[in-house]
């Protein structure tokens, strides 16, 4: 009897224990529950760009190579270093001690350090076509979520469309008023449709994982992007875009730099033919019976009578006449691009502006229709089926529009350099 009462105690107690803990339990995931993280504020195109810019990985690698060019303009200033010589003979004067020093006559110095400092501003070439890359990449990526989230929107109305007309073909077909295969029909439809929305969450992850990386942020992290697909910079005229082009286009700006170090190149040549003097100054030593410690100068130079640079000077003028032709073909080439790029963009947006006004409504409007003709029994559901897929299409043939549209506007910015938003 008293191992039963002793039994039914620890059982009370182990009961009591049992709640205490049930009843802490909440309170302990309160405790330790991690924060919820932030949510993340919308971000806008302009905002993006500038987190690029700051924060691109590729970017930052080529302003690195700066200080690569810095570095040789530091070593195209170096002085020459002096030569200095040590004798010890059998013949009088047993030693000779004598040092050199490099006289630049033909301020050879000075026009390597030109060349390196033109060297360095290519570097800011370098960076612009960087950005150039940037800027189209970070567009295409932007948009491009601007996009799949309206593709994933449109993934779910379809599905919503695929799910009312299966709600209607079963009742019919209960009613007697259709046979199984229309059932059967709408739900092979409904089945599509499912699948389209997992694959548009699918590309909308894909695309936010592109524009992440772009920004140097996780691949998984969530990006709420601010505006619409179908925000478009307003177009300068063709004189001004024309204009900024020729200021601004990397490719020009390139042969500009190229041209102004062939220059340099070629100043440098033409000083390199006159001769570096060396001026020596020295000690002659131990001369028995004549002198213990006898100074002596002197200066040795080239001649430069079989070469003088005739070969090299001949090529760089040559490579000279050559950018010059490359940048009247290329000036000639962005002018033309120019144009078309400005009349892709104003047709890119005219069919947006189509899709937008007429297209996609007329396309809504016809589908309502046949559902709602459907419902009452006067179309059959193939009649359905065929209007949503229209639908469908049509406004997949919008986003593609839209894409199409970011993808000449950022054409028109390879072409002129520049942001024009």
């Amino acid at each position: 009897m008293a191992h039963a009462v002793q039994h039914g105690k620890t059982r009370l107690a182990g009961l009591s224990l049992a709640l205490a803990l049930a009843g802490a339990a909440p309170l302990a995931a309160q405790v330790t529950a991690p924060p919820a993280p932030p949510a993340q504020e919308p971000l806008s195109f302009r905002a993006a760009m500038d987190l690029a810019t700051t924060t691109n990985l590729e970017l930052a690698a080529v302003r690195r190579a700066r200080a690569i060019r810095e570095a040789e303009v530091r070593a195209a200033g170096q002085w020459a270093n002096p030569e200095f010589s040590a004798e010890a003979t059998r013949d009088a004067p047993h030693g000779d001690l004598a040092i050199g020093f490099p006289v630049d006559i033909g301020g050879v110095r000075s026009r390597r350090i030109a060349l390196a400092k033109e060297g360095l501003a290519m570097a800011d070439v370098d960076e612009a076509a960087a950005l150039r890359d940037l800027r189209r990449n970070v567009r295409l990526a932007f948009y491009g979520l601007l996009a799949a989230d309206e593709r994933l929107a449109l993934a779910g109305s379809m599905l919503e469309l695929a799910e009312r007309v299966k709600g209607v073909a079963q009742a019919r077909f209960e009613e007697g008023a259709a046979p199984r295969l229309e059932v059967m029909e709408a739900e092979l439809s409904l089945v599509r449709a499912r699948a389209e929305v997992d694959l548009a969450r699918s590309a909308r992850r894909a695309t936010q994982a592109d524009l992440n990386a772009l920004l140097n942020r996780p691949p998984g992290m969530t990006v709420t992007p601010a505006g619409e697909a179908s925000d478009a910079p307003e177009l300068p005229t063709m004189d001004r875009a024309i204009a900024a082009a020729l200021a601004s286009n990397v490719d020009l700006r390139a042969l500009d730099r190229e041209a102004a170090i062939e220059d340099r190149q070629l100043n440098l040549l033409k000083a390199e033919r006159i001769p570096t003097p060396m001026l020596t100054a020295g000690v002659a030593l131990n001369a028995p019976g004549e002198f213990d410690v006898g100074a002596h100068g002197g200066v040795s130079l080239t001649i430069p009578l079989f070469s003088r640079n005739q070969g090299e000077i001949a090529g760089s003028q040559a490579r000279a006449g050559t950018i010059r032709a490359r940048r009247e073909a290329v000036q000639r080439r962005v002018e033309a691009a120019v144009f078309a790029a400005l009349e892709r963009v104003t047709a890119q947006k005219a069919q947006v502006a189509a899709f937008r006004a007429t297209l996609v409504p007329t396309a809504a409007a016809v589908q309502s229709l046949v559902e709602e003709s459907y419902r009452l029994g006067r179309d059959s559901i193939l009649t359905t089926l065929v209007a949503q897929r229209a639908l469908r299409d049509v406004k997949t043939e919008y986003l593609e529009a839209l894409l199409a549209l970011q993808s000449a506007v950022a054409d028109l910015e390879d072409i002129i350099g520049a942001s024009i938003q």
